[in-house]
Parts: structure tokens; C-alpha cells; sequence
């Protein structure tokens, strides 16, 4: 009896030390302390006892860092880089070690590299983020334990990756895995979607052909070219696009937090912004449904752009907005039209795989490809030339340039500012949709036809 008494209060001490040290850090009631509460139901989930991670998963992950690692693990005697793979086979993991071998970048080790981080970093990374007091801690423990090491990698090895990748993909089939996920899987092999092909040779097919592997290829090619460029409105320094649009990000986050009544998580005596405050509260009452928590807003955020575009077009708000939102970063995303193009060819033929597999989920299929050309037709055409009626309000849209150019001594626009130094930045403009165009001194209907016309190529 003394025995179980005893083991009693250990588990109990153990369990009040447990829940004494998964507490949210940010106040009741703000919207930061409810994802924190999410969080520490995910870290219960996954590490049950506190500190070891639940055993499926790191049975799981422990058997891919075994096989994955040996890319990066060369011996002299029986080297384990010429193993076979049962993840990749044999041709794609000779395509990574060779990558990982001749490339002073390394980059063929990014899979170890990222299972090895997920085993070792996630339950430090978890910790952090339940214990941040306030929204720009929050934010700023993503950035840095998550946002910075991924991007930096895929700067330097992402297009070496999906290289590898091209090279190999018509051989995945030699992989093992195929056989024990169809085996052990629970995948219903004699399924309608197959049409009586085998079900492996279907799914590798899938992978090896029918994704458009293309299209990925240039999208990823594009958005890195984008994301990883310097972001030259900054003129000292070597401050990237992914970090800028990343701040964009989290400020349109916290804005629209705002707007649909969640209380931020925010430092009492911070300092007072000077942002008009009815730049950043945006209108929802004629959205649909309900709006219970951001997870349940997305459709009323999207559904309530127009009354983001309307502060674009306020005089009081349009530096906070050229500013936070429509950067060099920003124009060089949705200027690139190849990479436009790309992402509209991957759209498409996702949607034609998943409709092909499930039949039964075409209807919503559809509608999430519908709101996405909605998107594209009306926000996205508005970014990328905003207009306002009856107003000279414009906004400099120039793409990020790169290169050996001095700005300080060859930027015609330098000592200007707000609306003088936006005009000449358009007369500047090469490429995107005002090239050769100078629509400077012109206001009201005269602005728009003019910038329409530049838009068609016209003048």
C-alpha cells in the first residue's frame, strides 16, 4: 500500500511540474494565449511525458533518419552512401549523394538535416512559443527558428534539389516504400480511380509523370529568384525579401486580428504608432457566417478585400501602405508573370489529380479553383495597378533590382519623398505593366486612361 502511495505522488508531482511549465505566456482573453492553448494540447499530444516524443513518431522518424542520413554519411569501408534507399531507391539516392558530394553547399543532406532538427528542436521550439508574452515575441520565435533556417537553405539549394530531383523522379519506383504502404497502407487497392492498373504502378505514375513537375520546377525557380533577391528599397545592408514580406505577413495578420475584435497581445506601453488607426481597422459586417475564431475567418477575410483595397485609396493611408505593403519585394511577386503562369499551370492540374481520385469531392474542388481566379481577376489586378476613382492617389509597383547599379548615385528619384518620389519612380519603371510610360502630372479620369493604356501596351 505504502509502495502505491508513493508511486502516487510521484506521478502527481510529476504531472503538477508537467502543467506548471506548458502555461501560456500571453494574458487571458488575447488571441495569442488561445493558439498557445492549441499548442500545449499539441505538445501533450506528442510528448506525453513531457519530454520524449510519441513513440509511432519517433519510431517513425528514427527509421527515415536511418536511411536518409546516409547520404551525408560517406565511409571508407562498406560506405553507407552506396546503400540502397527505401525511401528514394537506388538511382535517386545516388542522384542526392552526388549532389551532397560535389556541391560545396551540401545540399544533398537537407533531408537528415531536417529530420534530425524536427526530432531534436521541435519540443525547445514549441516551449518557446507557449511561453512568448506578446505577439511580436511570438512572431519573432517563428522567423527565427523556422522562417530564417528555411529559407536560407532553400536560397542556396532548393534549385539544386528539384534538379536532383528531375533527374531521378522516372526511377522512384525502385523504392521499397511503395510496397509496404500498399501492403500496410490501408489503401484500397482494387479502388474505381485506379482503372484496373495496379495500384502501385498507378501512384507512380502519378508522382513519376502526371504532376507537373514543369510547372513546379518554374514556381519554385521564380519564387526564390523573388523571395531570396535583396531588397533594395533598403539601401544599406543585405536585408532579403522573405524577410520583408514575412513582416508583411504578420502586419496584415495583427491588422485583421484587430478588425475582427481578437485582442492582441501587446505591450502596454509601447510606443504610440503613428499609423492613422482607421488605416489598419478593416470592415467585416458583410461577410458570410460566423466568425468564431481566424481559423473560421479566412472565407471572411478574403470575402472583405474590397475593404482593404478602399484604405489604399485614403491620403492619410497611402505611405503606411506603399510602405508595408507594396515594396520592391511585394511588385517583384506579382509583376513575375512566369511565375504567374506556372502557378496557374500547377492549380489546374492538381485539381484534375485530386478530382481523378476523389470524384465525390469535385463540387468543392471547383469552388476553391473559382475563388482562386476571383482572387487572381480582382485583388491580385488591383495590387498589381492600384486606381483610385477620381483621385491622383498612385503607388509606386517597381520590382526589386539587383546588380551593380549605385543607387544613391544614379537613382534619378533620390531626395524626393511621399507623393513626388512615388511619381518618379513610375516614370522610372522598366518592365511590369506601365513600361515606357510616363503618366506623371496627369490626375483624375486622365490617370486612369493613361495607366490603362500603359497596362495594354499602349503609348
Amino acid at each position: 500500500m505504502k509502495v502505491l502511495l508513493a508511486v502516487a505522488c510521484v506521478l502527481a508531482a510529476a504531472s503538477a511540474n508537467e502543467d506548471a511549465s506548458l502555461v501560456p505566456g500571453a494574458r487571458r482573453g488575447t488571441f495569442l494565449n488561445s493558439i498557445q492553448e492549441m499548442l500545449i494540447n499539441a505538445t501533450k499530444t506528442f510528448y506525453p511525458d513531457g519530454e520524449n516524443m510519441i513513440g509511432p513518431m519517433k519510431f517513425a522518424l528514427r527509421r527515415a533518419r536511418k536511411d536518409l542520413c546516409k547520404i551525408s554519411n560517406p565511409q571508407e569501408v562498406n560506405n553507407p552512401q552506396e546503400h540502397d534507399s527505401f525511401f528514394l531507391g537506388r538511382t535517386c539516392k545516388e542522384a542526392f549523394v552526388n549532389l551532397y558530394n560535389e556541391e560545396t553547399d551540401r545540399c544533398g543532406r537537407m533531408f537528415c538535416d531536417v529530420l534530425t532538427d524536427f526530432e531534436t528542436k521541435t519540443k525547445e521550439s514549441l516551449t518557446r512559443m507557449i511561453e512568448a508574452e506578446y505577439d511580436s515575441d511570438f512572431f519573432d520565435i517563428i522567423e527565427e527558428r523556422f522562417i530564417d533556417p528555411i529559407m536560407e537553405y532553400s536560397c542556396r539549394c532548393s534549385g539544386k534539389m528539384m534538379d536532383a530531383w528531375m533527374g531521378c523522379k522516372k526511377r522512384i519506383g525502385d523504392a521499397d516504400i511503395w510496397f509496404t504502404m500498399m501492403n500496410f497502407g490501408g489503401f484500397d487497392t482494387a479502388a474505381e480511380y485506379l482503372g484496373g492498373m495496379d495500384w502501385k504502378d498507378f501512384w507512380v505514375d502519378l508522382v513519376a509523370n502526371r504532376v507537373p513537375w514543369e510547372d513546379i520546377e518554374t514556381m519554385l525557380e521564380r519564387t526564390m529568384a523573388n523571395l531570396c533577391q535583396r531588397n533594395t528599397d533598403i539601401r544599406k545592408g543585405d536585408h532579403r525579401c522573405y524577410t520583408y514580406l514575412y513582416d508583411t505577413i504578420t502586419v496584415h495578420v495583427k491588422d485583421h486580428l484587430k478588425s475582427l475584435g481578437f485582442p492582441p497581445a501587446e505591450r502596454r506601453r509601447g510606443r504610440i504608432s503613428d499609423v492613422p488607426l482607421h488605416c489598419t481597422q478593416y470592415d467585416y459586417s458583410g461577410s458570410e457566417g460566423q466568425c468564431s475564431t481566424f481559423c473560421d475567418c479566412h472565407t471572411s477575410i478574403l470575402e472583405s478585400m474590397g475593404s482593404v483595397f478602399e484604405k489604399f485609396c485614403l491620403e492619410s493611408c497611402v505611405d503606411y501602405y506603399q510602405e508595408k505593403f507594396m515594396g520592391c519585394c511585394t511588385a517583384s511577386l506579382i509583376l513575375d508573370e512566369a511565375l504567374e503562369t506556372a502557378i496557374m499551370n500547377v492549380a489546374d492540374e492538381i485539381k484534375e489529380i485530386y478530382v481523378a481520385v476523389f470524384p465525390e469531392d469535385r463540387f468543392a474542388a471547383d469552388h476553391i479553383r473559382a475563388r482562386f481566379d476571383t482572387f487572381h481577376n480582382h485583388e491580385l489586378d488591383f495590387m498589381r495597378n492600384p486606381t483610385c476613382e477620381d483621385s491622383d492617389i498612385s503607388y509606386d509597383v517597381t520590382p526589386c533590382t539587383e546588380g551593380d547599379m549605385n543607387m544613391e548615385d544614379e537613382d534619378p528619384c533620390a531626395g524626393l519623398s511621399g507623393k513626388a518620389v512615388r511619381k518618379c519612380k513610375k516614370t522610372q519603371k522598366k518592365g511590369g505593366y506601365s513600361a515606357a510610360t510616363n503618366c506623371s502630372g496627369l490626375s483624375g479620369k486622365q490617370l486612369k486612361k493613361c495607366k490603362k493604356k500603359a497596362k495594354k501596351g499602349g503609348q
